[in-house]
């Protein structure tokens, strides 16, 4: 395709972009009308819808759905709606074929788009938006960016206003610039200026084309954080981490979430930040630094740790995964596991990975925060008495207007410093990340040091929260 043809396409996306469309013949299903931008906080920690609402970010990485065809998409995002997710996480443009043999660039050339391709990735866009979802776009991964542009920052401009032009009619579109950005770099860092530059470009071209009214992140690496290369950018409007495949990451060595998250909360200017890939459900543990298939599996238990010390840290909401899900995986034969390099055990359909019971479970850790004024809340690691522990016995806490939390991962005991609530009074409840029950533990004066102890007996996967409301704003069940 010539240059001449790429603009005319280019010029036919900015006209579809005066309306992002629904696919033709589907029903409705999400309230009448487009669903709201989603913007930054005026305290710059969280999101909000632009009327006004807080937005809880609750998102799966349903990577490559353009590998499956639209019956299986809208089966997937239905699914995914029922368990109360907002946003998937969806990699639009690779260098592999979608569900009908279709690449996403003649030639791969990146100004030289296959249309069928991208309308296909149109009409995934507004089945989510049919489903009351929205979708983070990855354009390209960090690597994809050095093999179609090398150093080439005006084409990636080029293409970041081509590609933000085409959704930037659509209001439940937000942009991660670049899945695994280091990538570009092999994953070694310091990634050199002229990739920076490509990346930035394709950013900005992005923003561009977007009037600033989408917003816009980075995916880095394991175990890393977006605020590394990108932080003091203006385009960059809010910091995303992968804390990476590892039960307990700090078994290897590496940062865990809570870690990352409590670094990026501390930087100014203020943004928000997110856990964009922690552990997948049922990936076997460190995957990429033992590369062993046989090693344990994260279950349940994993998934609400990181996602709990996520929020608990000062993340503006959580990201899961499945390792059978992303890749929309169909095994070949029963007992059938996917090996390194063709992947990182993959053993389950993908359409039954979809009941996984951490997936499942962690529409109660939205249903915990959204019903009081998250706006206000902070990490407040000042209100444990005891050590918060290492490892995976690291206990979170938090506190916002009227209430607070503490997060136990594996049932243990703590002490609180009740004076630091600031009341009169406190009622206590226990509550359970598994099935989002709630256990009443009365209620106390608040001062002095109270000894907690959860329910049950503690260990791997018997998790409890306490939340402490002030006696007069206590939230009515």
């Amino acid at each position: 395709m010539t240059r001449r043809a790429f603009l005319s396409v280019a010029t036919a996306a900015m006209l579809m972009s005066m309306t992002c469309l629904h696919v033709a013949g589907s029903e409705s299903r999400a309230p009448a009308g487009a669903l709201p931008r989603i913007q930054v906080s005026s305290n710059g920690r969280f999101l909000v819808t632009e009327d006004g609402k807080p937005f809880f970010w609750l998102a799966d990485t349903g990577w490559w759905m353009t590998g499956i065809v639209p019956a299986d998409v809208d089966f997937y995002l239905a699914k995914r709606a029922e368990q109360r997710f907002n946003v998937i996480q969806f990699h639009c443009g690779r260098l592999v074929n979608d569900y009908a043999g279709r690449l996403p660039f003649h030639g791969h050339d990146a100004l030289a788009p296959d249309e069928e391709y991208w309308r296909n990735v149109d009409s995934i866009v507004a089945q989510a938006e049919d489903r009351g979802i929205y979708v983070a776009l990855v354009p390209l991964w960090g690597e994809e960016y050095g093999r179609l542009f090398g150093t080439d920052a005006e084409k990636a401009g080029q293409f970041g206003r081509w590609i933000g032009a085409r959704y930037a009619a659509c209001t439940n579109v937000v942009w991660i610039a670049s899945g695994e950005h280091d990538s570009i770099n092999g994953f070694r860092l310091p990634i050199s200026a002229g990739q920076k530059a490509v990346l930035t470009a394709a950013a900005r071209g992005i923003r561009e084309a977007t009037s600033g009214r989408q917003l816009i992140t980075v995916h880095p690496g394991a175990a890393r954080t977006s605020s590394g290369d990108f932080h003091s950018e203006s385009w960059l409007d809010f910091n995303m981490l992968q804390s990476g495949h590892q039960m307990d990451s700090a078994a290897y060595g590496l940062a865990e979430n809570h870690t990352l998250i409590s670094h990026d909360y501390g930087l100014t200017p203020v943004k928000p930040v997110l856990d964009g890939e922690p552990i997948y459900e049922d990936t076997p543990d460190a995957i990429w630094i033992q590369r062993d298939v046989d090693k344990p599996r994260a279950g349940a238990a994993a998934v609400r740790r990181k996602a709990y010390w996520s929020v608990f840290s000062g993340a503006c909401g959580h990201t899961y995964g499945n390792n059978n899900v992303y890749g929309f995986f169909v095994p070949p034969s029963a007992g059938f596991v996917q090996k390194l390099p063709g992947g990182p055990g993959n053993r389950e359909l993908w359409k039954t990975a979809l009941d996984a019971p951490g997936g499942a479970q962690l529409m109660h850790l939205r249903e915990l925060i959204e019903p009081r004024p998250f706006l206000t809340q902070v990490p407040d690691p000042s209100l444990l008495a005891s050590p918060p522990g290492a490892g995976n016995d690291h206990v979170g806490a938090l506190r916002g207007d009227g209430y607070a939390m503490i997060y136990s991962p594996l049932g243990q005991c703590f002490s609180l410093r009740l004076e630091r609530l600031g009341w009169r009074e406190a009622t206590l409840t226990w509550f359970d990340p598994r099935t989002g029950k709630c256990e009443p533990s009365g209620s106390a004066l608040a001062n002095g040091i109270r000894e907690c102890d959860p329910p049950g007996d503690p260990g791997d996967g018997s998790d409890w929260v306490l939340v402490l409301e002030r006696r007069d704003s206590r939230i009515q069940r």
